[in-house]
This record gives C-alpha cells, structure tokens and sequence, in this order.
C-alpha cells in the first residue's frame, strides 16, 4: 500500500470529483452493492468505478455493479419467469414496451382472480413462486411483505445552492474526500402499510366504478379550463392505462378485488418516481410508467381532484351532470365526496413520506379544491396553503429549475409553471386578505416557462424541437393565442408587482419612503403595461369585439383586472400612509375605482361567457366589483349631501349612470348561489350598497343636521348615526376599511 507523508493512504486522497457514488439503489432502498461485496456478503461502501474494499483486495477487475443480479433467463416453459422478467424491467427502467406492459397488466388483473377469496388475494405484480406452491396469502401478510421492500423518498434532482449555509454543510463537502461515506438521506425509514389503509385505499377506489362518467367530467374540465398544472394529455394516458388495466376490479366493485388493487397501488406508491426519470425520458414513457399495472396514489388523486373541481365550476343543471336515463346528479355532494377521496389521496403519500413531481401537482389542485370550499381568510386555508408552500421549499423548486441528468425538458418547464402559479397565488391570498406573504421574492428565483401549448409540451424530438423554434426571442409563442403557459408567464411579473406593493402597504416605511416607492411601482407597472404585446390587451370598451374561446376571454379579463388592481392597492396605500389628509381627496383612487367597477359590470351585463367559470365569475365580484362599487357608493352619497365638497368639485360622479350601474351590481351580487363559499361576502357586499341605494333614492332629501332615526340607522354597531350627518363620513369610512370580503381560490392560477 502507497502511503503518503502524513500516512494516510493514498486512495483517501483521491477527488472526490475523481471517485463517485453508486446511485442504484435496491428494491429494499438500499445502494446497490458490487458484485464481490454481495457474493461475500460484505460490506461496500458504494464507490464507484470501484469500490474501496475491491480496491484494498487488489480486484478492480471485478468490481462491477451488476443492474439485476438476481434475474434469470426466462423459460419458454415457465410463464412465471415471463411475468418476473417484465416486472423487473417495468421498474428497473424508465420506459417499458408496450408489448409487456400489456402482458403486465393482464397478469395483474387474471392472475390475482385466479387465486381470490373473500378475504385473501394473491400479491400483485409481485408474484413469488412459493406463493403458487403455498397457496393464497393474507393480506396481514402482504402487508408485511411491503415492509421488506422499503421506501426511499423521491428527490427531483434540483440542487441547493444555498446548501453552503446548513449545520451539516462543511461535512458533507468533505467526508469522502476523508474516506467517510455520508448517509444515505434519500432513504427513508421503512412505512408501514396497514389493513386499515389498505381499507380506506379500497375505498376511495369505489368512486371511480363509472369510468365512463369520469372520463365524461374529465373531457368537461378540458373543455373549458384547459387544466391548471395537470394538462389535458398526461390525465389522457392516466385514464386510458386505468382503463385497461382495472375496469374489470372497478366495475365488479367486489371487495376482495377492491382490496387487491389498493394494495398494488400501494406498492407502486412506495417506489421512488425518480428512478424512472432522466434526461432522456419522454413525457409518455413518464405518464405510462405511474398508470395501468403502476398506477399510484398521486394519480388516483388528480383524478378525483379534477372531478371535484368541475363539479365546484359548473352551475347545477349542467348537461354534465344530467341524463336521459337516470336523476341529476347532486353537483355540490358530488364534488365534497371526491375532495374527500382527494384529501385521502395526500394523507396516504404524507403517511409513506411521498414527495416527488405527482405528489406536488396532486398537492397543488387538492389545495385549489379545498380553498375553493371554504372562506379565503380562513385558518384552514392558511393551513392548507403553508402544506403547499412547505412542499415546493422541501424540493427546492425556489431555486434555479433547469434541464439536467435527471431532468427531462417537459419536466423542468411544468416545475416553472408550478412554482410561478403557487407564488402568484400566494400574492393573491395575502393582497386579499392584507397579511404578508409566504413565498417573498429575497428567496424565490421565477423563472418563465416556455410558451408551448400541452400538445407540445407532451412532444419530444424534432417535433418538441420545431415548436420551441417558432417561438419568439423572448419565449413567447407567434400566433396570438392566450393559453395556460402565457398567463402563467403574466403572473410571474403580476406576482412580483403585488409583492413590492405589499411590502410598502404593510410594512413599517415612512411617509416619504412610501411616496417614493409608490411612485416607483406605479411607474413600472405602466411600463410594463404598455409593453405588453397588443393581443393580450383586451378591448375595454367592447370586451366581446373579437373571437376568443371562453378561457382565452377569462384570461384577458384577468389581465386587465390584475393591472388595474395594482393602481387600486397603490392608491389605497397613499391614501393611508402617504400625503393625503383626512379631508384631502385622493382622485386617482376615484378613477381607478370607476375604471374597475364599469369594467365589471360590462362583464356582469354579459355573464353567460363565464357560465363554466362560476369560481372565478365569483372572484371578480369579490376581489375587483366590490371594494370599487363600495368605494364608489361612499363617494356618491358623500357628493349627495356636500355637493360643494373638494372630491364634488373635483371628480363628479354621474349620478343617473352610478345609481344605475350599482343597482345591477347588487341584483348580481344577489344571484349566487348558497353553496358558493364567496356567498357570504357577496351578501354583505349586496346589504351594503342597498342600503347606500335606499339612503340615495330614498323620500326627499335629508337634513344635514337630523338626529338618527329608525330610517336612518342600519343595524350595525358602526352606523350608530346616520350617514348624512356631519363627521360620520369618517366613521363611516373606518368601518368600510375594517371590511374583509372573503372569497374562495380562483381556478385560474389563484
């Protein structure tokens, strides 16, 4: 053995760069050893091109890692070894023939029927051949059997760079350098499946027996929504290998059939999705390798999330949920139970230590669903939001996102376009309810997706090549289409817009500091407007002027709101922390107010464009109509009754065209429905700018100096005197600023 001066031997001192690790790990989530350390069932620390107890024996002629040391050429007289052989491949790789995975999937499905009971059924995908000698084995002990498996926990390759500052970071640049193999933080200590939630597995699966009907839901939300970070081909061949696979276990609905298939899905839940991805693999050999014989939770998941979320969008009645043979379909009831199977979905990846791309896309539209059915401002949702936050942080998707060994194109741009839509809607829930957010800019890298379609998304090749060339210089797509991708590339700047406004609003700036930023913001946000290429700016004044699909509609609606909330945050904020007094009127606040407010009531006057789109109809009123036409009421009955007052003689409101234009915002505000979680807040909204309606066009004019009457006074401690009377303007004023509209998520990113 060579030695060196301070005795150390010289492998020791080899470069780390020189010397890697063996990144193959077993089926039991241990590294893969060498082919010498695992005949003599020694140890091995992993090294590769070869390993230091080959390299101390002097055999780096034989130190090799054999893939699949275990596996035999098949038999032309022993099916058995067929199905052993594909199962092997099927996780061993990223991709599998088409050709055996049907072969798969027919053993999946007849070979557990051969061998059903009542209460026991034979292991599925993992058929032992003294299993077959032995006869049917017990759940208990398939349970069991999944514990010898192991789970090791998916890392989606992305690297910390700001790993430098962590307690354990100066060991690990270090300790093979040393000779110290670090541990192994991948592995994960082994779960445990239970019969319980095997059971509970069994029944979430009861709610896909109609896979016709999904597919009916499914097609529905495709039709109209485009998606959100699920797009419209990976739920295609989810279905399609659910389809084949496990329609005859769905449609019998026997609970031993139900019982075996929870359990492989369990099983394939357990194995890492990072061993299926690389550079090379393609967005269909990625969605066929966690659907059909591999289906997991994380797939099972989306599906009824996706379920839910349509049942939330469409109005009772629709087509979809009615037919010819059969009672309508309980639209509300409908989308509670699949949230549920939704929320059941997430419990079982949190119980395995599941975190990987599926569980993050599941986790993202599982959390739209749930903040959809309850208030905005809610514990619960804020709950629900920091499990997201929580998750895209763990990963590291707030750092660089880029193509790598691990990491196909398509794969880092859906990573982009789900890290830009949580940030932007993080933006929105904390301008919504005026509490900081939790995703801040100081920590997140954006970066913009590609404008491709999902079509092209899914391609690869010279086809993925020829549609990324026909984008622009910036990565805009050429032919004036407003997709999924291009608003997700608005939202990056939207969000950040909103931060910086956020943080003169709510945080501790002085007056002058606020002034100066204010105006800072401002003039970008005008910029950037005006910059903006023409066919995302839509026609104000007759938004319906040209031939948009209703999504396409929705999403310049969006822009255009989002633009002219910015100057309504910014105004807001000057108004309470910048130069104006109590008795100075802020003008620009006025204008941007009558901006928003005829804006959506050209949207309310024609609202059967966005008759599919119920959660995000609500959201404008909430979010956009409301606080304008409260702002704009206020300053109307305040002009009513100091008709020489600076604001009067500055900004005129008309009065014939306000009264009108909030008359037809309340009758609007009065048609949501009970079940929406925005109800609440549009009937308080819709109180609010009655009353205020009433005390306008109420019987003759009010003295000025009247004491309250029983006419007069609304029921609500803040509106002790009336509102005529002088010096209750300001009162008046504290209590609508103390209002909290609160409102659901937006399907649309938010």
């Amino acid at each position: 053995m060579v030695r060196t001066g301070n005795l150390f031997p010289a492998r020791l001192r080899e470069s780390h760069q020189d010397k890697r690790q063996n990144t193959n790990f077993r089926r039991n989530g241990k590294l893969q050893a060498c082919e010498p350390c695992r005949k003599g069932k020694m140890r091995c620390d992993h090294m590769m091109p070869i390993c230091g107890r080959c390299t101390k024996r002097s055999k780096p002629d034989q130190c090799v890692y054999h893939p699949a040391p275990l596996t035999k050429a098949p038999s032309p007289h022993n099916t058995n070894s067929d199905q052993s052989s594909s199962r092997v491949n099927s996780f061993g790789t990223a991709y599998q023939s088409p050709s055996a995975r049907e072969s798969t999937c027919d053993t999946v499905y007849h070979g557990a029927k051969r061998v059903k009971r009542a209460d026991t059924f034979q292991p599925v995908a993992d058929l032992p051949r003294q299993a077959e000698s032995q006869g049917p084995v017990a759940l208990e002990d398939l349970s069991r059997s999944l514990l010898d498996h192991g789970a090791r926990k998916d890392t989606l390759g992305l690297d910390d760079s700001a790993g430098f500052i962590n307690h354990s970071a100066v060991l690990a640049e270090h300790e093979l350098s040393i000779g110290i193999q670090p541990p192994n933080t991948d592995v994960a200590s082994t779960p445990r499946v239970s019969q319980g939630q095997i059971d509970r597995g069994a029944a979430v699966l009861t709610l896909l027996r109609n896979l016709s009907t999904i597919e009916k839901y499914i097609d529905k939300w495709f039709s109209f929504a485009g998606g959100i970070v699920v797009i419209e081909p990976m739920v295609k061949i989810y279905l399609e290998g659910l389809r084949s696979t496990w329609h005859r276990a769905l449609e019998s609905q026997k609970p031993a059939d139900l019982r075996m298939m929870s359990e492989q899905v369990w099983e394939n839940t357990l194995r890492p999705v990072s061993r299926i991805l690389n550079r090379h693999t393609t967005p269909r050999e990625f969605c066929a390798n966690v659907t059909g014989a591999f289906l997991r939770w994380e797939v099972v998941g989306i599906i009824v999330t996706l379920v839910s979320l349509v049942a939330q969008s469409l109005k009772d009645g629709d087509p979809v949920f009615c037919s010819h043979d059969d009672a309508p379909v309980d639209r509300a009831l409908h989308a509670l139970k699949m949230h549920n199977a939704s929320e059941m979905c997430v419990q079982f990846c949190d119980d395995v230590g599941v975190l990987n791309d599926l569980y993050l896309w599941l986790l993202y539209e599982n959390t739209i669903a749930y903040c959809s059915m309850r208030s905005k401002g809610s514990y619960e949702n804020s709950k629900k939001n920091s499990h997201l936050t929580n998750a895209l942080l763990s990963c590291n998707l707030h750092q660089e996102i880029k193509v790598d060994e691990k990491t196909p194109l398509f794969m880092a741009e859906l990573r982009k376009r789900l890290f830009i839509c949580a940030y932007d809607g993080d933006k929105y829930t904390a301008a919504f309810i005026g509490r900081p957010p939790k995703l801040t800019r100081h920590y997140c890298l954006l970066q913009l997706p590609v404008d491709l379609t999902d079509a092209q998304t899914m391609s690869d090749g010279l086809e993925l090549e020829a549609a990324v060339d026909g984008l622009d210089e910036e990565g805009w797509n050429q032919q004036g289409t407003v997709q999924r991708s291009t608003f997700a590339r608005l939202s990056a700047t939207n969000a950040l817009i909103t931060e910086e406004i956020l943080e003169i609003s709510l945080g501790h700036l002085t007056q002058h500091e606020t002034v100066r930023r204010a105006a800072e913001i401002e003039a970008r946000t005008n910029k950037y407007w005006e910059e903006l290429p023409e066919f995302l700016r839509i026609d104000v004044e007759n938004p319906w002027s040209l031939q948009h699909s209703p999504l396409e509609l929705l999403f310049l609606v969006l822009i255009r709101l989002n633009h002219l909330d910015h100057h309504f945050m910014l105004q807001r904020t000057l108004s309470k922390k910048g130069h104006f007094g109590s008795t100075t009127p802020n003008i620009n606040l006025l204008s941007v107010c009558s901006d928003i407010f005829n804006f959506v009531v050209r949207l309310v006057d024609n609202k059967d464009h966005f008759r599919d789109f119920q959660i995000d109809f609500v959201q404008i009123l909430t979010k956009h109509g409301i606080p304008a036409a409260a702002v704009l009421a206020v300053e109307l009955l305040h002009q009513e009754h100091h008709l020489n007052s600076a604001s009067a003689l500055a900004y005129p409101l008309n009065r014939s065209d306000t009264i009108q234009g909030l008359s037809v915002f309340v009758s609007c505000l009065g048609t949501v429905r009970p079940d929406t979680s925005g109800h609440e807040s549009c009937n308080r909204g819709r109180k609010f700018l009655k009353t205020i309606l009433d005390m306008i066009l109420g019987p003759g004019p009010v003295p000025t100096q009247s004491p309250p009457t029983a006419e007069s006074t609304i029921d609500d401690q803040m509106f002790g005197a009336p509102l005529s009377r002088p010096g209750s303007d300001g009162d008046f004023m504290k209590w609508l600023e103390s209002m909290e509209w609160d409102q659901d998520n937006c399907i649309s990113f938010n």
